[in-house]
C-alpha cells in the first residue's frame, strides 16, 4: 500500500518536472527531500507539466509505507515552492495517470482577448482530435480528447479552462497561441487544416494545472505548513502574475481559491 498526495508548486522556481531534468526538477525535489529524511521509495506521477508550468492540484504516488502525515511534513518542510496538501491511501497498483479528468487553466490579459472570436476558436478543438500540428512529439499517440474549453472574463484577467483526460506535450500552450494569433489574422479558419506543426507557443508561467479527478478516490487535507514568506514575494508586476501567485498561495495555505473554478465530472456537460 502507498498514498497519492496531491500537490502544489511554483513552476518557474524548478529546472523542470520529470526525475534527471536538471538537478532542481519538481521530481529529483521530492525524492531528494524524502532521501535526506531515509525515506528510500519510489514515486509515480499522474501529470509531467511543461518546464515552468505551476499546479494546485498534480497528483503523485509514494510507495512507502511511513504515515502519510509524516511524508507531507517532510517535503513540505524543506521549502515553500513545493507543498503536499491532501493524500489518499491506495494499493500498489494504483497508477496516477490514470485519471478520470485533468484540468488546466491559462490565464491571459484581457486586453489581449477578443473575447467571442477567441472562445470560438477555442471551441473548435473541443473532441477528439488528432493533435500531432499542436503538440511536442515525444512518441505518443497525438489522438487526444479535450472534453471542455470554457473561457470567462473577471475583470482585467480572462481564464480559459481545459478538461481532459490526457494531454500532450505543449498541447495547451500551442492551442492557446494559435487562437490569439488567428483572432485576426484567420478567426474562421479550421486549425486542423494544418499541414506542419503550429510553430507558436504560449508563455508557461501562466498555464496552472489546476486538479486531477479520479473516481472513488477521496482525498484528506493535511494541515498547511506555516511559511516565513509566500510562495512568491514580487506579486505586483502585472494582474496576471497577481492571480497566478494568489491561486497557488490560496490552495498552498488551505484558503480558498481565490477566483473559484469548475471541476466536473468526466461525464457532466457543459450547460
Amino acid at each position: 500500500m502507498g498514498y497519492v498526495f496531491k500537490f502544489a508548486y511554483d513552476g518557474s522556481e524548478f529546472s523542470g518536472y520529470q526525475k534527471g531534468n536538471g538537478e532542481n526538477s519538481v521530481e529529483d525535489t521530492i525524492i531528494r527531500r524524502l532521501m535526506a529524511a531515509g525515506i528510500d521509495c519510489g514515486i509515480r506521477s499522474a501529470a509531467r507539466t511543461d518546464r515552468g508550468v505551476s499546479a494546485v492540484g498534480n497528483a503523485v504516488y509514494i510507495d512507502s509505507e511511513e504515515r502519510p502525515e509524516k511524508i507531507s511534513g517532510i517535503v513540505n518542510s524543506s521549502g515553500k515552492n513545493l507543498v503536499l496538501h491532501s493524500y489518499a491511501a491506495v494499493d500498489s497498483t494504483f497508477r496516477p495517470r490514470h485519471c478520470d479528468m485533468k484540468m488546466y487553466r491559462y490565464i491571459l490579459a484581457s486586453e489581449f482577448v477578443q473575447l467571442d472570436i477567441f472562445s470560438s476558436i477555442l471551441h473548435r478543438f473541443e473532441g477528439t482530435h488528432d493533435f500531432s500540428c499542436f503538440s511536442r512529439t515525444d512518441g505518443r499517440r497525438p489522438i487526444r480528447t479535450i472534453e471542455r474549453i470554457d473561457t470567462r472574463q473577471f475583470g482585467n484577467v480572462v481564464y480559459v479552462d481545459f478538461y481532459g483526460q490526457s494531454f500532450l506535450w505543449n498541447q495547451i500552450r500551442s492551442i492557446i497561441a494559435y487562437s490569439l494569433l488567428n483572432q485576426e489574422a484567420n478567426p474562421h479558419g479550421d486549425p486542423f487544416d494544418l499541414k506542419s506543426r503550429f510553430s507558436g507557443l504560449a508563455d508557461p508561467y501562466s498555464l496552472v494545472l489546476m486538479d486531477i479527478f479520479y473516481a472513488g478516490v477521496e482525498f484528506k487535507s493535511i494541515p498547511s505548513p506555516k511559511f516565513s514568506k509566500v510562495l512568491r514575494e514580487e506579486i505586483h508586476h502585472t494582474e496576471v502574475k497577481i492571480i497566478r501567485e494568489k491561486l497557488l498561495l490560496d490552495r498552498v495555505t488551505g484558503k480558498d481559491l481565490g477566483l473559484s473554478y469548475t471541476f466536473n465530472h468526466p461525464w457532466d456537460h457543459r450547460s
